[in-house]
């Protein structure tokens, strides 16, 4: 990483790219698909762009407990922390496995949410490449791999100096992210869109079409669910269909992407057929969204993707195009 953010020094102008070391030292397992490779793939592929290529890599400083509390009870902190440093084989559920560094690692990623809010509270936009991913993760659960919310850390960072601001929250990671919905279901500052398989065959089992929101947050939820073994034109199709559907309820002033990259035909998993050139549509017409409503400001998370050769490709692809038109400002 440290190559990598001296061949794209820091430029407050330019799209930021985050990660930070520390974010390889969570553990797994063999056995286990969330793996520090996953993360390593990445950083080789990213290795491999133009040196001119118009982004700012930054290594930001871990987040500190206190401001994890903007999203979790200090209670289940504490508990994490404890589990890592006892050395504990995993936190809540069998699927959580942990290690006496996934306590560092969960507070490098969530530096690296910190450093992503500041930009996008700047103007900038920006892409975090962290592990542990984070969409399902719980006010005080920890659940699918993740244990905090980056998501929902950003939008609480940035609603601290503005109470008022507007999000449009999208995820097309194959697994519905429950836990960011369920955090805002009732919040009408907040529209959620999420592109997922359908919750009777596929974790987390939620996500369902009816489930639309909540009290005032009624109509803020929009989960649209695929047959397994979609193809990518049927993926792309519904994405189209459905991106702008937030449209009715509030004009979002930032715009936040849970990147999955699980429902890739290539996937260990093995659940849908969507091809690269699907995904880098998708994010292009994300981009415009931002651009049309955000000012701009588009700030995205790895969530899953488990075929380490397709992060390896399209993560730096699509890092690149939004670089390029961020820099064109189309």
């Amino acid at each position: 990483m440290k190559e990598l953010a001296g061949r794209f020094p820091y430029r407050e102008e330019l799209f930021q790219v985050y990660s930070h070391p520390d974010c390889l030292l969570h553990e797994v397992g063999v056995d286990h698909p969330e793996t520090p490779g996953r993360l390593q793939s990445v950083l080789r592929g990213c290795a491999r762009l133009a040196p001119t290529l118009p982004i700012s890599w930054q290594t930001p400083p871990p987040a500190r407990i206190a401001e994890l509390e903007r999203v979790h009870d200090i209670d289940y902190l504490e508990r994490l922390r404890s589990a890592c440093q006892h050395a504990h084989p995993y936190f809540m559920s069998y699927d959580n496995h942990i290690c006496p560094q996934t306590f560092r690692a969960v507070l490098a990623a969530g530096g690296c949410a910190l450093s992503l809010a500041t930009t996008l509270l700047g103007g900038g936009a920006g892409f975090a490449l962290v592990r542990p991913p984070g969409h399902h993760a719980g006010r005080k659960r920890a659940e699918g791999f993740c244990f905090v919310n980056h998501t929902a850390l950003v939008i609480e960072t940035i609603r601290c100096k503005q109470p008022e601001a507007a999000f449009l929250v999208v995820d097309f990671d194959v697994h519905h992210g429950h836990g960011l919905n369920f955090l805002y279901y009732d919040d009408p500052g907040i529209f959620y869109y999420s592109l997922h398989g359908e919750p009777e065959h596929i974790y987390p089992n939620t996500g369902h079409r009816q489930e639309t929101g909540r009290g005032a947050g009624t109509g803020c939820t929009c989960n649209i669910t695929l047959p397994l073994d979609s193809s990518g034109n049927q993926w792309l199709q519904q994405f189209e269909s459905h991106l702008h559907s937030f449209e009715n309820k509030l004009r979002p002033d930032y715009l936040l992407v849970n990147a999955g990259f699980d429902a890739h035909q290539d996937d260990p998993f093995g659940v849908m057929h969507v091809e690269d050139h699907h995904f880098r549509s998708a994010v292009s017409q994300l981009h415009a969204v931002a651009r049309e409503y955000c000012r701009g400001r588009i700030g995205l998370f790895l969530e899953g993707g488990y075929s380490m050769t397709v992060l390896e490709r399209l993560l730096p692809a699509i890092i690149e195009d939004l670089a390029l038109a961020y820099a064109a400002g189309v």
